[in-house]
């Protein structure tokens, strides 16, 4: 059956959406493995992946990868591959040939010069000359420098893990949110501390961590930046064991506190199975899944046999702010997530088939007669005040068996799961447009040496779309991270009641992964929208009034 896009009726645009029952009959999400076509391979062949992002690093307006590994003395390094019209090719630089335990890639202008820095956290292997934490400066089309040395983002013993932009201070240069792993001394950290890094211009950068509020000792393995109280500041989130799920708020002057009471409801300590080292939160996303204009958190998890034991990944949404405290509810469960049969530490809220509704990605991908299908619950829209999710992809195949659960030890799992082919762990999964056709794709670095990583291409029957692209003015970013999109129906500019999206520009979210810094927005069956952009730190709106569906639109400001 053709996906049907969903009827804009005047019901509709005044939020009162309701689940449409013969949408739920729909086919699951459809995607194409393009890796080998597209000439990813052999190059990343027999790799241990563990991170990955897309940039336009050459200016060229075709988003580039980059794919981060755990190297090993007899293994690969990292690799960037070039995009020329959907197909890759492989930068001999050795400046991005980078060898470590590679944790995130991230492309971001941190000077403002109109090109795309890289920034690799990575946690250090002295003793195996494995590099920490990179930074790269793009010196124009593609051409790296490395800058590590006492650039102040990457210092010794620090064991980089998830990594994120932000310009928290407001002074229009990016920042950098980095968290840590939770155990120290784990691949060479010496530390448990996620950091914040001041850009303090010419790429130079200091930790900032202290003076702004960052307490030392909480770890991260996933973070994500963005604006959860509506007060044009970015604030942030922290997702790990050991320092618990921490949300902290920015208050307008670039310092931080904890958002009050709710360390509690992101708590995950009271959850079964009883959490061990490896049973922890990882990644974070922010999206706003109902189209309240709130952004809400999605949570990753990364537990070691949930085959037995199976873990949900956790909804929690904005409820906004009531009698001066920042809310969260958690509606896992209420929404639609079940336990997760397998790791799933990275998440996104993007819209996969462009219907106007965002759906939860979870990096967990099972197969069916040889096809791969990554775990994305879609959105059905908002019934009785909450929206609700269905997937179709856990019961492709009968993973995991009896025999599955038997297997006490998890390199033997490992094996028979590469083996038989029925799932693929993998730790980054970032979305990103490659062959600019509207529709968002994936990649997925295997962390399996012997499973081969995806480029999934989403051939997924759809709805009209817009990419919004902010290129900041005079005291913003060039990116325009921080920026905050809002779409209507045309005509409908500033109505809350008809608010087709609320999606913030942003880069690096979710684990281990880079996105380009764009909103992607489904629009459905809408042809034409308003566009209204909120600048961060309360430097003003940019509107566009009666844009066109299916393109890329660039809002400069003045």
């Amino acid at each position: 059956m053709p996906r049907i896009s969903p009827i804009f009726s005047l019901a509709f645009l005044c939020g009162l959406s309701s689940l449409d029952t013969a949408r739920a009959e729909k086919p699951v999400f459809v995607f194409r493995d393009q890796g080998q076509e597209a000439g990813l391979f052999p190059a990343l062949s027999g790799i241990e992946g563990h991170s990955a992002g897309w940039g336009d690093a050459d200016g060229d307006g075709q988003i580039d990868l980059y794919v981060g590994t755990f190297s090993r003395a007899d293994g690969k390094g990292n690799a960037l591959f070039k995009n020329v019209n959907g197909k890759f090719q492989v930068v001999e630089q050795p400046a991005v040939q980078l060898r470590g335990r590679s944790n995130s890639s991230l492309f971001v202008d941190f000077d403002n010069d109109g090109d795309l820095d890289l920034y690799v956290a990575s946690m250090p292997q002295p003793k195996q000359q494995l590099a920490g934490c990179s930074l790269l400066r793009n010196e124009g089309q593609g051409k790296f420098t490395d800058i590590s040395a006492d650039n102040g983002a990457c210092p010794a013993g620090f064991g980089g893990r998830s990594a994120a932009a932000l310009d928290f201070d407001g002074d229009g240069l990016l920042d950098l949110l980095v968290g840590e792993d939770p155990i120290k001394g784990y691949n060479g950290s010496t530390t448990t501390s996620s950091r914040l890094f001041r850009n303090l211009g010419g790429l130079k950068f200091e930790d900032a961590s202290t003076a702004a509020g960052l307490p030392a000792g909480i770890p991260g393995l996933g973070v994500a930046a963005g604006d959860l109280n509506g007060d044009g500041w970015p604030d942030f989130f922290i997702a790990s064991k050991g320092g618990g799920n921490r949300l902290f708020l920015n208050d307008g002057k670039g310092k931080f506190a904890e958002a009050e009471a709710t360390r509690e409801v992101f708590d995950w300590t009271t959850r079964p199975p009883k959490p061990t080292n490896e049973d922890t939160p990882c990644g974070v996303a922010m999206g706003d899944v109902n189209r309240d204009g709130r952004p809400d958190l999605l949570i990753g998890h990364h537990y070691s046999r949930p085959w037995v034991d199976p873990v949900s990944n956790r909804l929690y949404l904005n409820r906004g702010v009531v009698n001066g405290k920042l809310v969260f509810e958690d509606v896992s469960e209420a929404v639609g997530l079940k336990p997760l049969l397998m790791k799933a530490p990275h998440v996104e809220v993007q819209d996969f088939d462009n219907d106007g509704w965002p759906d939860l990605l979870m990096s967990f991908i099972k197969f069916a007669d040889g096809t791969p299908h990554p775990l994305i619950y879609r959105s059905l829209g908002v019934k009785d005040g909450l929206p609700r999710f269905e997937e179709r992809v856990t019961a492709l195949n009968d993973f995991p068996t009896a025999e599955d659960k038997a297997v006490s030890r998890t390199g033997a799992f490992f094996d028979k799961m590469i083996q038989e082919r029925k799932i693929l762990y993998t730790a980054p999964g970032p979305s990103g447009d490659f062959d600019n056709d509207g529709r968002l794709d994936l990649f997925f670095a295997s962390w399996w040496p012997k499973a081969p990583s995806l480029l999934l291409h989403n051939e997924t029957p759809g709805g009209n779309w817009l990419k919004v692209e902010v290129r900041g003015p005079e005291g913003v970013n060039r990116m325009g991270i921080g920026s905050v999109v809002r779409v209507y129906p045309a005509g409908k500019l500033g109505d809350a009641a008809a608010l087709l999206a609320h999606r913030e520009i942003a880069a690096g979210y979710g684990y281990t992964s880079g996105q380009e810094a764009i909103a992607h927005i489904g629009l459905g069956e809408a042809d034409k929208v308003d566009v209204e952009v909120i600048l961060p730190h309360g430097k003003g709106k940019l509107t566009r009034a009666g844009e066109k569906a299916n393109q890329r639109l660039v809002i400069t400001g003045k």
